[in-house]
Parts: structure tokens; sequence; C-alpha cells
């Protein structure tokens, strides 16, 4: 029987993955460095463990994850996110005895580091946007004149090692030179690692998900965003499956094809109002709605452990196009937060709780933590909501 260790437990695409796997008949361990993960109470988990926070202890943290791989006869291990992707990709000696759903080091940093993705679009004659690489505050400063404002001021990692650290990092948009010399004034990382400086690209952002394996390309799946927390963008909350945009496929095959990715990805783009797809940035890991992938006919969880496992696979054919996925309380956040903004006219505030209420009498929407096959992770989700609630 194999034995997959599913980390970052408390992710909901985590959940999708153990749930998925579980479902397959796999033993499934579910580990995180928090308590009460969500993904420990599915009835699909058959243990759960806790090691040392990754961003904080990333040393011990890797460390933990060799003592479980050795103590629990663990054959596979699937990191649902950035941060403890970009730690065990780095790490091959860990993994002469199990299996690491992920792509290579080299195949994750060509791809995942912003500046030689972009470096290497442009080789590819892929659409980007204006971009300067500045690598001190001056060659911001120099980058985003030379440019003209508004610009996006871009590390070339969202997280990144520091001695015994992983630090954090955040994009800005950026409209004028006031407002960019504040932002320099706060960007401790403008010492460790390059910036991307690009033009602002009026639009909307698009993706597609993707799964490669050693001999190519093995499922592909996109979607839409249909309501978001915060309202005004952010993770999405209720999304809708669509078909996958020839161009951008086009595009995204040329990159991991040329990286020689195996594993999953997440390719981001924004569309501008012309309609060319810029791209943005490249995630190589599992996405926060994977269950609706799952629900609408690819699931991604069992075909990534099977290319791990160097298994027969069996690529989908298709997949359901219309279906839809709810985070119901991360929805209901986004509707507190437009019903709690005076800012907000009584009619949007009339329409989002008419669109929130709609929802629940949608046949063509699923809830993605509660389910009655499955309950035990909507309770608890729903009870530390409460008590996070109690405490604002």
């Amino acid at each position: 029987m194999h034995k997959v260790l599913v980390l970052d437990a408390n992710q909901r695409s985590a959940l999708a993955i153990i749930r998925s796997l579980g479902h397959l008949g796999l033993t499934v361990i579910a580990a995180d460095h928090r308590k009460d993960a969500l993904g420990a109470a599915s009835k699909y988990a058959s243990a759960s463990v806790r090691y040392p926070d990754p961003a904080m202890l990333p040393g011990t943290f890797v460390s933990e994850i060799r003592n479980l791989i050795d103590h629990l006869a663990i054959d596979t291990v699937i990191p649902a996110t950035d941060l403890t992707t970009m730690l065990l990709v780095s790490q091959p000696d860990l993994f002469q005895f199990a299996r690491l759903a992920a792509p290579t080091a080299a195949s994750y940093e060509a791809l995942t580091d912003k500046a030689t993705l972009l470096e290497l679009a442009a080789r590819l004659d892929i659409p980007i946007p204006v971009t300067r690489i500045a690598k001190t505050a001056g060659g911001v400063v120099n980058a985003s004149h030379d440019i003209g404002f508004p610009v996006v001021l871009k590390p070339a990692r969202s997280r990144y090692l520091k001695g015994n650290r992983v630090l954090s990092t955040s994009v800005h948009i950026v409209g004028g030179p006031a407002a960019l010399h504040d932002v320099l004034s706060r960007q401790e990382w403008l010492n460790d690692i390059p910036c991307l400086v690009q033009r602002f690209v009026p639009g909307h952002g698009a993706g597609i998900f993707a799964l490669y394996g050693p001999s190519g390309p093995i499922a592909w799946f996109a979607h839409r965003r249909i309501r978001e927390k915060p309202p005004t963008g952010g993770v999405s909350v209720l999304c809708e499956s669509v078909p996958v945009d020839p161009l951008m496929q086009s595009f995204a095959s040329r990159l991991l094809f040329a990286a020689d990715w195996t594993g999953v990805a997440m390719i981001e783009f924004k569309v501008a109002d012309d309609g060319t797809p810029y791209l943005m940035e490249v995630n190589g890991r599992f996405w926060g709605s994977l269950q609706l992938a799952i629900d609408s006919g690819v699931d991604f969880p069992r075909l990534s452990f099977q290319v791990s496992q160097s298994l027969p696979v069996e690529p989908p054919r298709s997949y359901a196009v219309g279906t839809r996925l709810r985070w119901l309380l991360g929805d209901l956040d986004s509707l507190l937060i437009q019903l709690r903004d005076r800012g907000t006219p009584l009619r949007a505030r009339a329409k989002a709780l008419s669109e929130f209420a709609r929802s629940f009498a949608d046949p063509h929407c699923r809830q993605e933590i509660l389910r009655i096959s499955d309950p035990r992770p909507g309770i608890r989700e729903f009870a530390l909501w409460l008590n996070a609630l109690r405490s604002t």
C-alpha cells in the first residue's frame, strides 16, 4: 500500500488532494505546522502529523520531513504551497527512497524566478509587459522613469531563503514618483533579490493549469473567477470551469517544454484590453481551486501521483464546462466586507446579498469544504471561523 504525505494540510488545495488520493485507496497522512488543519479532519486522512513552521525554521522543517519519510515509510511527498515546494525541490538527497511530486530544482528555478522566467519568455516570443530588471533602489527609480508611471514593482521571488529564515515579498502598483519613494523605503528585500519594474497593463487576470509528465502534457484546465475575497480582487471564492484558451495554452506549452517541466503548474496571464495575454508568472504547485478541476473531471492529484510513481497514466479527454465551486465561508467573508463598507452604494450591497443567496440554489455549484460525504473539514472550518469572528 502506498503511503502519501500531503503537506500544508490546512490549505484548501491540500484538502482536495487528501480527498482525491484517499478515495483512490491510498494511505494518506495529513501534515501541517498548524494544529486543527482542515485536511487532518478529513475521513480520507489515515493520520495527521505536525512539523515545524517552514517559514520560521526551514532547516528544521526539512530535517523533520526526512524523519517522517523514514519513520512512517512514506513513498510519496506532495507539497501544496510555494514555500514547502521551494524548500524541498532543493533537497534531492532527501528523495532517494521517496518520490517528491514536484518538478526538478532546475526546472523550478527556471520558471518560478520571475526574472529568469521573463527572459525565457522573451526568447520564446511570448508577450510580456515592458520590463526592466533592477538590483538597487536607484535602478528601480531610473527604470520607473524610463518606462513611465504607473509601474508595477515585482520582486523576482515571492519568498526567498535568507540565512535560516524565509522572507516574504509583495507586489506594488506605483502611480508616481512620490509613491515610488514611499514604497522603496519599505522594501528590505531589494538588497537581496532583483526587482522587476514593469509597465502596468490594464485588463483582467486569467490563467491555465497543467500537468506535465516526462513525455509532455497530460492534462489542462481553466476556470474563471466569479467572486473574490476581498471583492476588489484576491482569492477566488466562487469560480467556474471554462474552456482552455488556445493561445494561452500554446504560450504555456512553450514555457513548460523549454524548462523540461514535470509536475503541475499554474500559468498566469494579464489579458489586456486588446485581448493580448501577457505572461505574469508561473507557480509550480497545486492551486486554490483544485477541487473545481476534480469536480469537472480532471483529477490532477491522482494523475500527479501516477506521474510521480512512473505509473501508467490515462489523460482525460475532456472536462465539464460550467461547473462551479464555492468556498462558502470565503464567500460569506466577501459579502460581509461589502455590507460593512459604508462607501458601497445601497444598491450594490443589495445586489451582492442577492447574488450570494442565489448561489445556494445553483444546481451547477458545489461546496468546496463542507461536503456530505466528508463533513468534518467543513465543521472544523466553521468552528474556527466563529472563534475568529468572536475575537474581532
